[in-house]
C-alpha cells in the first residue's frame, strides 16, 4: 500500500510541478525576424537631380517569401528618358552560424550577405557585404535602409 500511495504521490507531483525546461529566447527571436521579414514588400526610394538639373526618381521593392525565394524589382525614371524597369528572383536564407544575417544568391549579380541592424513590422536596415562576415572578419559593405509598403 505504501508503494501505492508513493506511486500516486509521484506521478501528482510531476504533473503539478513545473519542468525544467525552459524558453527558448532565440527560437521567439528567429520567428519575429522570419514573420517581420516575409509579412511585406519593402522598399527603398531615391530622388534628386543630377548636376545637369535633370530630375531622377528610383525604387527597389523586395519580397522575402517564406519558402526562401524572393524577387527584387528596380524601377528607374528621368527627365525625357524612358522608364526602366527589371525583376529578379532570387534564393535566401538565414545563415547557418547567424540568424542575424541573411544570404541571397542573386542570378547574374551573385551573392549578397545582410547583416540585420533592426527588422521591426515597418523598418529594415542591414549592412550589405558581397562577403560572408562569419569568415570574412570586418567586410567591406555599404548601409541600407527598407520601409513596409503601406496598403
Amino acid at each position: 500500500m505504501k508503494r501505492y500511495a508513493l506511486l500516486s504521490l509521484l506521478i501528482i507531483l510531476t504533473a503539478i510541478l513545473p519542468t525544467s525546461c525552459t524558453d527558448d529566447d532565440m527560437y521567439d527571436l528567429q520567428g519575429d525576424i522570419f514573420l517581420n521579414l516575409t509579412s511585406t514588400t519593402w522598399i527603398t526610394e531615391n530622388e534628386g537631380r543630377y548636376s545637369n538639373g535633370i530630375y531622377f526618381y528610383s525604387c527597389d521593392y523586395w519580397d522575402f517569401y517564406g519558402d526562401g525565394t524572393g524577387s527584387w524589382q528596380y524601377y528607374y525614371e528621368e527627365n525625357g528618358q524612358p522608364v526602366q524597369e527589371t525583376r529578379t528572383y532570387f534564393d535566401w536564407d538565414f545563415t547557418p552560424e547567424d540568424y542575424m544575417v541573411i544570404h541571397l544568391y542573386i542570378p547574374g549579380s551573385g551573392h549578397e550577405y545582410w547583416m540585420i541592424d533592426q527588422l521591426t513590422p515597418y523598418r529594415f536596415s542591414s549592412y550589405v557585404s558581397e562577403f560572408d562576415p562569419n569568415y570574412v572578419p570586418d567586410p567591406d559593405y555599404y548601409y541600407q535602409e527598407l520601409w513596409a509598403l503601406s496598403d
